[in-house]
């Protein structure tokens, strides 16, 4: 009786290739996707939109009104990163290791793209139109020193900030690395104002505080001794790929070995468009 590949269907190990991507691309709450279908043959994506429209003085009822010319604005990014993994397996592994969709090398595949993709977008703190500084919060000048104790103060500074840029109040949200998030679970105004405070954390979501989502990322961008908080608004940051994560297979029967090739790649793009750089925060603190 011979062995067969059935166990190593790529339609299933796909499925849940794209299932562990959903659960860890913690990106997904601060990233807008809505670009994924906007290609047309080529890896840019075309943004175009009309420039904000401004009000203009009338001296009277009677005055001739000034006419404004609609100007429309393109802005670009191009999907220009392409990661891939790829692992063999033998017939006799599949046979006596009960390989599944399920396995570890499938977990960690989709975590290592998601990792990919969450590094691209925080590394996004550089487009950010606000930048905080250590002068918002009564503090010296320089990176802030995000404690306990001043974190309920931090985040208001920030929805201040957010405030006097015009941004809606609605949909906001900071993303914490861990140091902060074990902070952050030790405040009463965390507690006190989420129905998550006594649950285990999931998702990558911490909880709310003043209106402010809390997530938490691994991947937040650390530079010698400073550490960059992203917060906001909505989705600031757009991202798309035109190559998703899929499995090819190649059987143990189409090489000269008794072994299946499994690969993956994927090609993707992030960009912070000037609509979405007004409503990003950089919030640098010390590592």
């Amino acid at each position: 009786m011979a062995n067969t590949l059935a166990s190593l269907k790529a339609e299933a190990w796909s499925s849940v290739m794209q299932e562990v991507l959903r659960e860890a691309f913690v990106g997904k709450y601060i990233s807008n996707t809505k670009f994924e279908g906007l290609f047309n043959g080529n890896d840019t994506v075309h943004f175009p939109h009309l420039t904000p429209i401004v009000s203009s003085d009338l001296t009277t009822s009677y005055t001739s009104v000034t006419v404004q010319d609609l100007v429309t604005a393109d802005e670009t990014f191009v999907l220009s990163t392409r990661k891939h993994f790829a692992f063999e397996i033998s017939n006799e592994d599949m046979v006596e290791m009960k390989i599944s969709p399920e396995t570890q090398a499938i977990q960690d595949g989709a975590h290592a793209f998601a990792n990919d993709y969450d590094d691209a977008i925080m590394a996004e703190y550089t487009n950010a139109g606000i930048v905080m500084d250590g002068t918002d919060i009564g503090a010296g000048a320089g990176d802030i020193t995000f404690t306990k104790t001043n974190a309920y103060s931090t985040i208001l500074a920030i929805g201040q900030k957010l405030d006097e840029a015009n941004v809606p109040g609605e949909g906001r949200f900071i993303v914490v690395d861990p140091k902060r998030k074990a902070q952050l679970l030790q405040m009463p105004e965390l507690l006190r104002s989420t129905d998550m405070g006594d649950k285990t954390v999931t998702g990558g979501k911490v909880g709310m505080i003043d209106n402010f989502t809390i997530y938490y990322s691994n991947n937040l961008v650390t530079e010698t001794s400073t550490t960059h908080l992203l917060a906001g608004q909505g989705k600031p940051i757009s991202f798309a790929a035109n190559i998703k994560p899929k499995i090819e297979i190649t059987g143990s029967e189409n090489r000269d070995s008794f072994a299946a090739l499994v690969k993956a790649q994927t090609k993707f793009g992030v960009k912070t468009f000037a609509d979405g750089a007004r409503k990003l925060v950089d919030v640098p603190v010390v590592a």
